[in-house]
């Protein structure tokens, strides 16, 4: 039993890890690409589970964090330094900032009301920066320059960013992991479940949520800056409410509330819908809606629901073959 889960939680680590060897080779570069966009995604689903799946806080403005995160790499490496560590420390810092801020606004509302205070927020943004000539307008910024590490690695090279990517997502996991299972983790459950019996214990509820909003942001603006140094462009799509409604659609499909579920819906449907687009064109969304739908009216838990129940059922027979004792 012991073997069985260290294989089944180190095994899709080492096989990222390795993935890149065979390209070239078995596969094409292309699937290092799509591979990067899971990561970056999956970094801001993980900060996207902290505040809706733990929080219950539903957010329909996540894409602001996005989209400051991959602005600010855009002009910091345009006009000021080219490094990445300090690029995603100023974005962790006004990421922080603007969810602390916005933050104070929105967790004053709960419900269908917190729902569309982040989508004006969002769309604040957005209308923002398409009318900003520094930054491009609405043709946004293009031939934006690499990031550096500051030592002999080139994250030019797919392979090299790829590597880094991974190691920021598995350090993302961790992280938010850390605050899941914290004090604040265990408030934030209960704020979930019952707001006011945690406001009767004497816990301070509107700060809790506040530091559930400000570490989501953080993550979701790591995950922009990546993009940008991944892409050399950006525009001000990145702040679109259709962004934050594809992210909140596979935080529903991977399962809200378990961390690692988000993380297997980010590359399912990535990579679906990569698949389905190249076999009947336009006609992939309707698929991707279908299954949405399917997974919100059959397994409200989503995939990881799903893996979780076959698990049980797995166990449940294999108890049953060993006969009575």
């Amino acid at each position: 039993m012991r073997i069985r889960r260290a294989v089944f939680k180190w095994f899709p680590l080492c096989f990222f890890v390795l993935f890149p060897l065979g390209s070239e080779v078995v596969f094409s570069e292309f699937y290092l690409s799509l591979l990067i966009r899971i990561f970056i995604f999956g970094i801001m689903l993980l900060g996207l589970d902290i505040l809706a799946g733990y929080c219950g806080l539903v957010s329909l403005g996540h894409s602001m964090f996005y989209g400051s995160g991959a602005y600010l790499a855009a002009i910091l490496l345009t006009h000021v330094t080219d490094s990445i560590w300090a690029i995603l420390g100023l974005s962790i810092l006004a990421n922080a900032f603007i969810g602390y801020l916005i933050g104070s606004f929105c967790i004053r509302t709960r419900g269908i009301y917190f729902v569309f205070l982040t989508f004006a927020f969002a769309q604040f943004f957005y209308l923002a920066f398409s009318n900003w000539n520094f930054v491009g307008a609405a043709d946004g910024m293009a031939g934006i320059p690499k990031p550096s590490l500051g030592i002999p690695l080139d994250l030019g090279d797919r392979r090299i960013f790829y590597y880094f990517t991974l190691a920021i997502l598995v350090a993302a996991y961790y992280g938010a992991r850390w605050i899941v299972k914290s004090p604040l983790g265990q408030v934030l459950v209960g704020i979930r479940q019952n707001e006011e019996r945690v406001r009767f214990l004497g816990y301070e509820v509107n700060s809790c949520k506040r530091r559930a909003y400000v570490y989501s942001g953080i993550f979701g603006g790591v995950a922009g800056s990546l993009t940008v140094g991944y892409l050399s462009f950006v525009s001000p799509s990145v702040y679109h409410w259709s962004l934050s409604a594809e992210i909140l659609a596979m935080e529903l499909v991977g399962g809200m509330g378990t961390l690692v579920g988000p993380l297997i819906a980010s590359g399912f449907v990535i990579f679906l819908g990569d698949l389905l687009s190249s076999w009947i064109a336009e006609a992939w969304l309707m698929v991707l809606g279908t299954i949405y739908v399917i997974c919100i009216l059959y397994s409200p838990e989503g995939i990881f629901g799903i893996l979780r129940k076959f698990r049980s059922i797995k166990r449940f027979f294999s108890l049953g073959d060993q006969g009575p004792s």
